[in-house]
């Protein structure tokens, strides 16, 4: 068991019933706050929110599973769940 927030829940359960598909950091951060939020600096300024959510979801799942690794990052671009042996 692994404790989530909400938040945390809505973006791990996307991306996993989505797993091997990239999802960009807009949708990732639409999950949590809204299609169409503006947050921080810039048109592309969500991004660092984005990454304090996938390394604190991380975090919470290494916490029961050191070898968790099944958040992948897509550079520039957003994140992916890793399919199952892939």
């Amino acid at each position: 068991q692994v404790d989530l927030t909400l938040t945390e829940f809505k973006i791990v359960r996307v991306m996993a019933s989505r797993a091997g598909e990239d999802l960009s950091y807009r949708e990732i951060y639409d999950l949590a706050r809204g299609a169409g939020f503006i947050a921080g600096y810039g048109a592309a300024g969500f991004r660092a929110n984005v990454r304090a959510f996938i390394k604190r979801i991380r975090q919470k799942f290494r916490a029961e599973d050191p070898k968790f690794d099944m958040i992948e990052n897509y550079p520039g671009f957003g994140y992916r769940w890793r399919r199952e042996g892939g």
